[in-house]
């Protein structure tokens, strides 16, 4: 073992070519061998705790008097001598808190902090048709569901979006590289750009990584599911001398799926359904109402209800267990023969995560560095969800297949019968998205001569390629076609609608060529030709890619008034971004969109921006009475956006203008006791996804519906589209708070409370249908009225179609305070006590639904979201993850306790004559408001414990032995529901997984290795 890093340091050195050369003077240009090994590779606040002992800095060597001392704090373009200087509230997670939480993934690492909402990670997208396993970062809950307002970096560099909106998918970031994670909770965009409203994550690689490091991990539930089979390796070396370093790693995950119902707080079956339009009860036991995979023939009323036996000839009895309101159609029932609401229910979605990457740093000359950076990265996730249900059929008393079978006609009245029928026995429905990421970064950076002025520039080259695939994803018009048939000529079933010639109000004729009719009865193999009529496989495939070319300068400008040096940074950046967005590639535009769900039509546009910056560091006062320390930051950016709209849009292009600033400072009285605050505009301009988006959605099925507004009780096309002219959008952000750090009487603690408001206006809104609808009021004369189109003109009670655009206008108002603290304690004896705690109280969630509508507080609800893809993520009023590491000798153990504090289901939801606390009283509630019957949810607390064991060093390799339980007493989750658009929202067995651990107790055991 002590001659393997040897070894393989020749190894790399040949690659890279002759090391001897190194000896000489710098080279003028670089070597054909080494240019093409780096580009071959390159293709292919309050820290959380000590270094880790394996992390040894790179060996000197001639390059090194270039490695300039200060850093660049994440927030800001000024290199600094430390973080503690500045006024950005800043959280770092480094490897030291992974290690002692057994964390490998850096998403992982990110549901950590109370201050970021986990709307979209493995554990909440197992049934989910959109960014299934990723982990999107979402600070503050203010991401919109197609984009983000948290900026994600590496080295303080833009990161390639990994989706349509402009989000980054944290599989990608390889945590075995990671040094620490710099997370920013305040506006950053003066200093980044759009996006970083909410604040900034931000990845600093380890680059001088000496030696080769291991990771090796296995875990599951206790219920052997949910396993994850994770290998982290890297490997650095110097090279030329000590002029060059080289570092090289890749992470390979394969995590497995949980099925909810193995658990027994999901068996339960706890929801709300309904008793009335708008009126809700919280009970167990929930049931599908009248609907199996053999056909039931829905009866309101009698006692007597018929489900289709499996051969699809004959009836058979149906338990429809208890109805407390028939006349609701309720979509559930207490008991009965229905099966569970959670029988496709998956607990997360297994992810299978291959990344590589490699850093290279070279020192050109005694004044020149230059980096290289490349990664790979492919990340696949496949759900096996529900297929399609056909509910609330309609089957004639002529249906070809009831005259076929007469022993079902007993079920069928004289004008017919509704039928609900499920499709999983026939069909072999799951999800599948597949992301590929490349990206590579050339840097050159130096000094000017013996000042402090340092210089970087650098170009960034960004590409994802993105598959989203449902198999057997169910056809709305085409399956309602062909479940309508009739006996032909030849006393063969035929579809009505090729007999008639004719189809029924709201379908398309052209998908009536080739119908092939479908047995809705029983559950018999369907013949290739009626599946591929009825079903088909619904494909999107995303080509994104970014250039990015940026320069900076930064240094001291003048030796300052007594208190210091001013500084200041200077740069400018030029980025293009272009994406292609095809749709079900090869198939015809009417069999495309007649879907029930569907992803959207061909888009394709490109955005180039231009942006330039200011940054003005300022110490005031330094070492005078009550004033220690006091500084101003001020930095502005302007940003000049050109968008351009290509293949399916108008080819229309709209330029815009965004203006950002931030101001910054610290006062500190006295050495241990520090205020700060800052007041910045931030902005966020229209991502790929809003600006160019289509959608044509058919009449019908569970959206499609036109009318008077809220109603929407008329089948008709919805057209919805981005819009090439959305302004960007702007926020202001205010934090003021204060730092203890009593070094000299209580050494090793640190405090911080930081109040922060952000206040988001013109904030972006997807196209909304019933913003439409009620753009158009009686009599009609409104100019919303041209986006409707009318079976006969000027004739709007019979409406056919829509158009909705994106727009501008709508608004946010998030106020509350993070509190963070840390405590190392030397006991002495070899013994140490690391505590950490991290939490948030949201004091408000403000969030307006419509430009000109009311704010609504949706702080304290933690029930599942109660509006479809909804532009926001409510949180609990309080949310803390508490940490604390007990090391002696070799070993460490790790207690971990995470709480969110109680609140409502759903904050539309209010119980008949009272108030509950945090929901509204009746009558305050936007419309639509609800009745329910139980709006309130515990709080909630989960413990995990972690344990490592240093084995004695064995000829230069160290090994470490490691476990974790995660949640200890095995707490289950509160049921957190709710009830939107569409009715109650039940899913994951009745709680919400963006809070609440629906695993249960789980298992990690691995071993890490340095030499």
């Amino acid at each position: 073992m002590t001659v393997l890093r040897p070894a393989i340091d020749a190894a790399v050195r040949a690659a890279v070519g002759n090391s001897n050369r190194s000896a000489q003077p710098a080279p003028k240009y670089l070597s054909r061998s080494l240019w093409a090994a780096a580009l071959v590779l390159g293709l292919g606040s309050t820290a959380q705790a000590q270094k880790p002992a394996d992390e040894t800095p790179a060996a000197s060597g001639a390059g090194s008097q270039l490695e300039v001392e200060e850093i660049t704090v994440t927030g800001s373009r000024i290199k600094r001598a430390n973080d503690f200087a500045s006024a950005n509230p800043t959280t770092v997670i480094d490897q030291s808190y992974l290690n002692n939480l057994a964390i490998t993934n850096m998403g992982a690492a990110l549901t950590q902090l109370p201050a970021n909402i986990s709307t979209f990670s493995p554990a909440t997208t197992g049934n989910s048709s959109f960014f299934a396993g990723s982990i999107i970062p979402n600070l503050r809950g203010l991401n919109p569901y197609f984009g983000s307002r948290t900026l994600g970096m590496v080295d303080s560099q833009r990161f390639v979006p990994t989706n349509q909106g402009d989000g980054l998918d944290l599989n990608f970031i390889p945590s075995i590289l990671v040094d620490h994670m710099d997370t920013v909770t305040g506006g950053a965009s003066a200093a980044y750009g759009s996006g970083a409203i909410a604040g900034v994550v931000n990845f600093i690689m380890n680059r001088k990584l000496e030696g080769g490091k291991v990771d090796v991990n296995y875990g599951e539930s206790e219920l052997k599911d949910a396993q994850d089979k994770h290998l982290g390796v890297a490997y650095g070396m110097s090279l030329f001398g000590g002029r060059g370093h080289l570092v090289l790693g890749g992470e390979f995950e394969d995590t497995g799926n949980a099925h909810c119902t193995t658990r027994s707080w999901c068996r339960e079956g706890n929801g709300f359904f309904a008793t009335g339009t708008t009126s809700y009860n919280l009970a167990t036991g929930l049931r599908a109402n009248q609907a199996s995979t053999t056909g039931v023939f829905y009866n309101k009323n009698s006692p007597t209800t018929y489900e289709a036996n499996s051969a699809g000839n004959g009836l058979l009895g149906w338990n429809s267990g208890v109805v407390p309101a028939p006349a609701a159609q309720s979509a559930a029932t207490i008991g009965g023969d229905g099966r569970s609401p959670n029988q496709f229910t998956n607990l997360i979605a297994p992810v299978n995560r291959d990344v590589i990457e490699e850093l290279f740093t070279l020192a050109l000359t005694d004044k020149i560095n230059m980096k290289l950076d490349g990664s790979y990265g492919k990340v696949e996730t496949t759900n096996y969800t529900a297929a399609g249900a056909s509910t609330a059929v309609h089957i004639s008393p002529d249906n070809a297949y009831l005259q076929l079978y007469p022993a079902l006609q007993p079920a069928v009245g004289p004008t017919g019968a509704t039928l609900n029928k499920y499709w999983d026995d026939q069909v072999n429905s799951l999800t599948t998205t597949n992301t590929t990421v490349k990206r590579a970064v050339i840097d050159f950076n130096g000094q000017f001569g013996s000042s402090s002025w340092t210089w970087d520039g650098y170009y960034e080259y960004g590409h994802t390629y993105r598959t989203q695939l449902v198999q057997d994803n169910l056809h709305l018009q085409e399956m309602q076609l062909a479940l309508d048939s009739v006996i032909g000529p030849n006393g063969v079933p035929v579809c009505r609608s090729t007999v008639t010639g004719t189809v029924p109000r709201g379908n398309n004729p052209a998908l009536a060529v080739g119908c092939t009719p479908i047995d809705p009865f029983g559950n018999q193999p369907l013949s290739p030709a009626q599946r591929a009529y009825g079903f088909g496989n619904l494909v999107e495939n995303l080509t994104y890619t970014q250039n990015v070319v940026a320069a900076n300068t930064t240094g001291n400008l003048f030796g300052g008034i007594g208190a210091g040096p001013w500084a200041g940074a200077v740069g400018a950046e030029y980025r293009t971004e272009k994406g292609n967005n095809v749709d079900n590639p090869g198939v015809p535009l009417a069999i495309a969109t007649d879907y029930l769900t569907q992803y959207g039509a061909s888009f394709a546009g490109k955005v180039a921006v231009t942006e330039g910056f200011l940054e003005l560091s300022a110490p005031l006062l330094k070492d005078k009475p009550f004033a220690k320390e006091l500084d101003v930051d001020i930095a502005v950016r302007e940003s000049k956006y050109d968008n351009t709209g290509l293949a399916g849009t108008t080819g229309e292009e709209a330029k815009h203008n965004m203006t950002t600033w931030k101001i910054q400072g610290n006062w500190a009285p006295t050495d241990w006791f520090r205020f700060r605050g800052s007041q910045s505009r931030d902005g966020r301009a229209a991502n790929f996804r809003e600006l160019y988006y289509k959608q044509i959605i058919g009449a019908g099925g569970l959206f499609g519906y036109c009318g008077p507004t809220n109603s929407f009780t008329q089948p008709c096309q919805w057209t919805l589209t981005g819009n090439t002219q959305l302004r960007p959008e702007k926020s202001d952000t205010t934090t003021i708070g204060f730092v203890v750090e009593p070094k000299e009487w209580l050494p090793g603690f640190q405090f911080a409370a930081d109040y922060w408001r952000i206040h988001i206006t013109d904030a972006i809104l997807p196209a909304n249908p019933a913003s439409v609808l009620a753009g158009c009021p009686a009599p009609h004369t409104a100019p919303g009225c041209a986006l409707l189109t009318t079976a006969t003109p000027g004739d709007y009670s019979n409406i056919t179609g829509l158009s909705a655009l994106a727009s501008n206008g709508s608004g946010y108002l998030y106020k509350g305070i993070d509190f963070t603290l840390g405590y190392l304690w030397d006991i002495g004896g070899g013994q140490r006590l690391d505590t950490h705690l991290l939490a948030t109280y949201m004091m408000d969630q403000l969030y307006q639904p419509n430009p000109g509508s009311a704010f609504v507080n949706v702080v304290g609800q933690v029930g599942q979201g109660n509006s479809f893809l909804a532009d926001f993520q409510s949180q609990a009023k309080w949310a803390a993850n508490a940490t604390s590491t007990y090391t002696v000798g070799p070993f460490d153990v790790t207690g971990q306790l995470r709480f969110f504090s109680g609140g409502v289901m759903n904050y539309n939801g209010y119980p008949t004559g009272a108030t509950l606390p945090g929901a509204p009283a009746p009558g305050v509630a936007p419309p639509p408001a609800f009745n329910v019957s139980y709006n309130q949810v515990p709080s909630y607390f989960l413990f995990n414990l972690n344990g490592s064991y240093h084995l004695p060093s064995m000829g230069g390799l160290e090994a470490q032995l490691y476990g974790s339980i995660n949640n200890v007493f095995n707490k289950q989750p509160p049921i957190a529901v709710g009830v939107g658009r569409f009715g109650a929202t039940n899913g994951f067995g009745g709680t919400n997984a963006a809070f609440y651990d629906t695993i249960g107790r789980a298992y990690k055991i691995g071993v890490r290795m340095t030499f």
